[in-house]
């Protein structure tokens, strides 16, 4: 006996062990610099995926050694928005890889593009009517890349075991979505063991070993921290993956509000309020009068009843559930948490339009605002995988359609700041669909400068119709007067509207403004135009700091004139009271009327220039201290006992602030006025035929 046990170890270790792929490979957790890739094999192995650029160069891996039939590959430090094709296998073997193998990373959150985001409800029933469904989505999407595969929960009927799992949802998907598309589920009650109360606590089911969605905000939501609900971001989209059935902590449900989950979902939507549309889904719808009806089953009451004001109060644009095997939509909607018979459309409905935006009768789309952000749109997706009939009372008095004849999937399509969704009938029939835009119908004025251009862009994506004649989403244009531009798209239904003012023709174009000085620190300005209409004269004006412009002198100008001119202007104030500091200038260009505008400011440096006591004096100033606050800095002589002089206060610029004659002694004196601001100044003190100058500043 132990001989043979010795014999069938040796041949184990001699003959390799072949495995075989016998579930995905399936995308799990995408974000814009990573991916999980799942699979299962027959037999224990350990896990490669290689990955690249093409289908033939695979030029890298990750590993993991561990022996395990359920393989889980994290690829890290992939590029936003790349496509890379892949191969899963062990280290030794390669089970499947080839052009059809492949995903596309999620771009950079916030990224505007166009993505398409597929949706099926309560499919997982191993059916042709679910082969059906999949190939109309499939049908639809054509060579076009599904950015994420929502699941609405019920994805394995009728116990969510791991066997219902392989043959009614991984073999029906595997070779269409699974290994090219991510998913992205959520849990529904036949998932928890159909409505198994002790699963519902203890969340023991397959569904959470399947599954790896991302719980740690590594997709852009808010960290969850368990896989029963999480939230993430695809592009300007947010998503929130809700848990209508589980129990958080062994106690709280959905519509708990106090409870663990609904206390996530408030920080995760006050952390992504600023995102351009946000989408939440979950099992239990709050509306449905379907093979599930919301006016008796206390579910999807308390759900109505307690929890969707919530998600309304934060803005959510979309919600769509599962569990009802019908299609129902209702218009955009706000306010609403009572039985169907209570439902007033003139209360509750923020829009009476169908929003199918197809030409037909009161069809526009609905339109919201990012500040007030109103209105909600429900839908129910759930025969994804059958067909129920409708309950008593049907349809809905909320919804706006409902189809209980016709299985079928979703499709949601956005691109910046619009959102289509379609329901794609089992027989391939878009039998309903809906368009939601965001901040279109604007209204902008714009000033203009004569002779200048400017871009208009539509705030809507669609067909356009310029008053102009133009059809493209952004013209240019130049006006020569107060002008009027407006763009509709082709359904009449947006229009926005550009309000141009057009200002009267500049008085001058300056063409050259420069400045130098010579050895003596004296600043000579030099410019020139290209043209003058109606232009009185140049207003020279001069800055210690480049903020704060003293008028220096006046310039007359040429009044009309289409040739170029010449000016200068010659500045002596930086011989005598400057030192080693920028000084800077601007041009004041007046017109005949008063009307002015400036030039650009430009500065120079000035030399050193020794501001000090002749070589011959006998006597000096001293400033006490120096520097120093207003009410403390004084002045004194030296050198002899007492002398009349006549004192004068410069600022930088230039300008005398103070200039009197006062009687300075060896002692100390205020000199200043009373007011006074921060800055460099210049005191020159003139005692007979001498002069000394300080410099001193004001803190």
């Amino acid at each position: 006996m132990r001989k043979n046990i010795l014999f069938i170890l040796l041949t184990f270790l001699v003959f390799p062990v072949y495995s075989q792929v016998i579930r995905g490979p399936y995308l799990q957790a995408m974000t814009s610099i990573s991916v999980i890739i799942r699979w299962r094999t027959d037999v224990a192995t350990n896990s490669r995926v290689q990955f690249g650029g093409s289908s033939t160069t695979l030029t890298q891996k990750v590993e993991d050694e561990k022996l395990v039939t359920d393989h889980e590959i994290k690829i890290m430090g992939l590029n936003p928005a790349g496509k890379y094709f892949y191969s899963i296998g062990s280290t030794s073997t390669i089970y499947l890889g080839n052009e059809s193998t492949f995903f596309e990373t999620a771009p950079v959150p916030g990224t505007i593009k166009k993505y398409r985001f597929g949706v099926l409800g309560d499919c997982g029933t191993n059916s042709a009517f679910q082969d059906n469904v999949q190939a109309q989505l499939s049908s639809y999407l054509g060579n076009n890349y599904m950015n994420a595969l929502i699941l609405l929960g019920d994805n394995a009927y009728s116990l969510g075991t791991d066997p219902e799992y392989q043959s009614n949802f991984f073999n029906h998907y595997k070779d269409t979505f699974l290994k090219k598309f991510p998913v992205f589920p959520t849990p529904g009650n036949h998932d928890y063991n159909n409505d198994n109360p002790d699963r519902q606590k203890d969340h023991k089911v397959p569904y959470y070993d399947i599954f790896s969605p991302p719980t740690n905000g590594e997709a852009g939501g808010f960290p969850s921290g368990t896989k029963a609900f999480y939230s993430y971001d695809y592009g300007n989209v947010h998503f929130l993956s809700l848990d209508s059935y589980g129990r958080e902590d062994q106690e709280t449900r959905l519509y708990d509000t106090l409870g663990k989950q609904v206390q996530w979902i408030k920080a995760d939507l006050a952390a992504n309020k600023n995102k351009g549309w946000v989408v939440a889904y979950w099992h239990h719808p709050p509306f449905s009068q379907g093979s599930r009806n919301s006016e008796t089953e206390y579910d999807m009451i308390k759900i109505r009843e307690n929890f969707i004001r919530i998600l309304e109060r934060y803005g959510v644009d979309l919600i769509l559930c599962g569990h009802s095997h019908v299609y129902e939509r209702t218009r955009l909607i706000n306010g609403f948490y009572d039985y169907s018979g209570k439902f007033d459309n003139s209360i509750y409905n923020v829009s009476q339009s169908s929003g199918k935006y197809d030409l037909s009768d009161n069809s526009c789309p609905y339109i919201k605002k990012s500040s007030v952000n109103k209105g909600t749109v429900y839908v129910v997706a759930g025969s994804g995988g059958q067909l129920g009939g409708p309950a008593s009372g049907y349809p809905h008095k909320a919804m706006y359609y409902s189809n209980a004849d016709h299985g079928g999937s979703m499709m949601l399509e956005v691109e910046g700041n619009r959102l289509d969704a379609k329901w794609i009938g089992i027989d391939g029939l878009i039998r309903d669909q809906f368009t939601m835009e965001k901040d279109v119908n604007q209204v902008k004025t714009i000033n203009l400068d004569a002779g200048k251009s400017v871009k208009l862009d539509a705030s809507f994506i669609g067909k356009y119709v310029w008053n102009n004649g133009e059809t493209s989403r952004s013209i240019t244009v130049s006006p020569t007067v107060d002008t009027e531009y407006n763009v509709k798209d082709a359904e009449n239904c947006i229009n926005d509207v550009f309000k141009i003012n057009v200002a009267a023709p500049l008085p001058v174009k300056l063409i050259s403004f420069s400045a130098s000085a010579d050895a003596t620190n004296v600043v000579q300005l030099k410019w020139s135009t290209e043209f003058e209409n109606q232009f009185a004269y140049f207003q020279v004006e001069r800055s210690g700091n480049a903020k704060d412009f003293s008028d220096i002198g006046h310039v007359k100008g040429s009044e009309n004139s289409t040739q170029t001119k010449s000016y200068d202007f010659s500045d002596p104030t930086g011989k005598t009271i400057f030192s080693a500091d920028s000084v800077y200038y601007r041009l004041k260009m007046i017109d005949l009327s008063g009307k002015y505008e400036y030039s650009r400011v430009i500065g120079i440096k000035l030399k050193e220039i020794i501001l000090g006591t002749e070589p011959d004096t006998t006597f000096d100033i001293e400033i006490v201290p120096n520097p120093s606050v207003q009410e403390d800095v004084q002045i004194r002589l030296s050198g002899q006992e007492k002398a009349s002089a006549l004192i004068s206060v410069i600022d930088i610029s230039g300008k005398v602030i103070l200039s009197k004659t006062v009687m300075l002694t060896k002692d100390l004196s205020h000199f200043l006025p009373k007011v006074i601001s921060k800055g460099v100044y210049f005191l020159k003190a003139v005692i007979g035929n001498r002069t000394v100058t300080k410099k001193f500043v004001i803190i």
